[in-house]
């Protein structure tokens, strides 16, 4: 089974990547940030961690954890950021090996990361390759605009505040340009696969 670690910045078109090697190569695509969010479920194993730091005020009227409730508090209090980043991130990769093992059980080839922390957090010793999908920025914010509805400022607040391209392709195996069609994008991610 082959491992492989997908990371960018936002608006890098990461998500067509994911849908490419799920939908052409049936690739088994697990995304951390979506990981998280179900491991803060009731009855999930950070449902209680979460609920001990931050209080019960973050619960909503079903007893569930209000993500926006969660935003709010620790985006003015970066101590509280922290440590829920040292609660989840070590939990979410734990998740990750375990879903490892059951698909190389069940003859999965083709396993997919994706997170963007994937390198900040370790993933690199867990994965066989790490593709960094890359697009410039005038065109990451072009499309975040177009996609998302977001001003130039928000924009360039969101990528300002997330590691440089040249962290990423020194931290990865293959950059994959994504600065044309989805064509042209499933091309090369077919040849990727092909030369692997």
């Amino acid at each position: 089974m082959k491992i492989i670690g997908v990371t960018g910045g936002i608006g890098s078109g990461k998500s067509a990547v994911l849908d490419i090697l799920r939908n052409e190569y049936n690739a088994k695509v697990y995304e951390a940030d979506k990981l998280a969010h179900n491991l803060i479920e009731k009855g999930k194993p950070l449902y209680n961690s979460y609920i001990r730091l931050l209080g019960k005020d973050i619960l909503d009227e079903n007893y569930e954890i209000d993500r926006s409730k969660v935003s709010k508090i620790v985006f003015q209090d970066m101590d509280k950021l922290q440590k829920l980043n040292d609660l989840v991130h070590p939990t979410v990769k734990e998740y990750i090996l375990y879903l490892i093992e059951e698909e190389r059980k069940k003859g999965t080839e083709i396993f997919v990361i994706e997170a963007a922390l994937l390198i900040q957090d370790g993933y690199k010793s867990i994965c066989d390759e790490i593709w960094f999908i890359h697009v410039p920025r005038d065109l990451r914010i072009e499309r975040l605009k177009a996609s998302r509805g977001y001003s130039q400022e928000k924009c360039e607040k969101i990528i300002n505040n997330q590691p440089a391209s040249s962290y990423f392709s020194s931290n990865s195996d293959h950059v994959i340009e994504n600065d044309g069609n989805f064509i042209e994008l499933s091309e090369k991610i077919g040849d990727l696969l092909q030369k692997s």
